[in-house]
């Protein structure tokens, strides 16, 4: 066993003094591989990465917190437009029905009188020696205001359009009617016509068979007219509202 005794001892620890802190041989060669550019342009690179995808994921959490808010409120908005919407289809689903049973009673209050207007103005225009066998409608019936028709048929398209056009009332439906008579002078029937054309209420006067037949054993001619009605202007007609004494 060898021992080494140091005969002077200042020189070592002086020397060490004067050199200072030395790193380990690891760490210095670490130091010395971090002054490779590259290196430090990768590491920054990194950090930089950090430092945005952190910035962004505060920046999309804010973002979605913000959004799940404004959805809660567009569902509360939602719910109550829903029940404004509603309120107003029932509102104008009613104001329709109303319109509809006014336009009922229009139409049923407009042509009650119409035959009876027909009549008069036949009468009115029949001339001496000329005689009516019939008088009849010929346009078809319309149904009672209300009523569904026949548009509405089994073919599915067909039906789809018949309840996409608007619900509404023909307030004058078309109405045409025959008038058969006999007339000893076939000046009478020209007469006729030419009064019955004339009329506010009548329309279309045109003359459909003449023909010589016998009527107790004397010559006559049977004809047969066929006329439609006419709504009559403005003014034509004058109307009274119905004035009931109350006691």
């Amino acid at each position: 066993m060898m021992l080494e005794i140091n005969l002077a001892p200042g020189a070592r620890k002086g020397a060490r003094n004067a050199g200072g802190f030395a790193l380990p041989s690891s760490l210095a060669s670490i130091a010395a591989n971090i002054r490779d550019p590259f290196l430090l342009g990768s590491a920054a690179s990194v950090v930089a990465a950090i430092a945005v995808v952190a910035v962004l994921f505060t920046s999309q959490s804010a973002r979605a917190s913000e959004l799940d808010v404004r959805l809660e409120r567009a569902l509360r908005d939602s719910t109550r437009y829903a029940k404004v919407l509603d309120a107003r289809h029932r509102l104008t689903a009613e104001r329709d029905s109303v319109h509809r049973q006014l336009q009922i009673i229009r139409t049923i209050d407009d042509n009650r009188y119409n035959w009876a207007h027909i009549l008069d103005e036949v009468s009115r225009a029949l001339p001496a020696y000329t005689w009516l066998t019939t008088i009849e409608q010929t346009s078809k019936t319309p149904l009672p205001p209300g009523t569904d028709t026949e548009a509405k048929v089994a073919d599915a398209a067909a039906k789809k359009d018949a309840e996409a056009k608007p619900d509404t009332v023909d307030v004058h439906p078309p109405l045409t009617f025959r008038v058969v008579g006999q007339t000893v002078d076939i000046q009478a029937l020209t007469m006729f016509m030419r009064q019955l054309e004339s009329s506010p209420f009548v329309q279309a006067v045109s003359l459909t068979k003449s023909e010589i037949v016998i009527v107790d054993g004397k010559d006559v001619t049977q004809f047969e007219l066929t006329a439609a009605y006419e709504v009559p202007p403005a003014g034509v007609v004058q109307t009274s509202p119905l004035v009931v004494p109350v006691r």
